[in-house]
């Protein structure tokens, strides 16, 4: 796991006959802030069937594998200790497997704010798939994986990515498209 909150695609690989279900995991960065306001950091992961259901969540210490279970009141981490953290929002993930020739719009697609994409390429044809976003339109290859995620920065009010960001494949194209978002 690297940096955070952002979606991590897991697979047992790629390729033809190969049945295993490829899953969308999801880690946020919370915080237990007990009733004397010290804060102890934790994960909560999400992950998601290939259809996109939940399949599981849980609650893991910082080393991504130990059970976690907060005692206090669970929030948005503060760079402050002090600092009572933002109570966390309702936020729903979705995934879109894309294997015909077209463009996929994200921002497009999504109902709500947009906070995490990730976009990862299983199998690419004669030309491969694109990303385009506001810097231009980039190529992708197989096995290539990108992901765009916005922290919450509470001060600003900012906590959410701003488009466009759009996915065109081609023939024999093969590509997975993750976001989370809020209402």
């Amino acid at each position: 796991m690297s940096g955070c909150c952002g979606p991590i695609l897991t697979s047992a690989g790629t390729g033809s006959g190969n049945t295993d279900p490829i899953f969308d995991v999801e880690y946020v960065l919370l915080c237990d802030v007990a009733a004397d306001g010290t804060s102890t950091p934790f994960l909560r992961r999400f992950t998601h069937a290939q259809d996109g259901s939940l399949s599981s969540t849980a609650t893991l210490a910082l080393d991504g594998s130990t059970a976690y279970t907060p005692t206090g009141t669970v929030g948005v981490c503060s760079a402050d200790s002090t600092t009572t953290p933002v109570t966390t929002q309702t936020a729903s993930t979705h995934r879109q497997v894309l294997n015909t020739a077209g463009t996929f719009d994200v921002f497009g697609t999504a109902t709500g704010t947009v906070e995490s994409v990730t976009v990862s390429v299983i199998a690419a044809g004669a030309t491969g798939p694109t990303v385009t976003t506001a810097s231009g339109t980039s190529p992708m290859f197989a096995g290539e994986s990108v992901t765009w995620s916005a922290l919450p920065d509470v001060a600003a009010g900012s906590d959410e990515l701003t488009g466009p960001l759009s996915v065109t494949t081609k023939a024999g194209d093969v590509v997975a498209v993750s976001w989370t978002e809020r209402p």
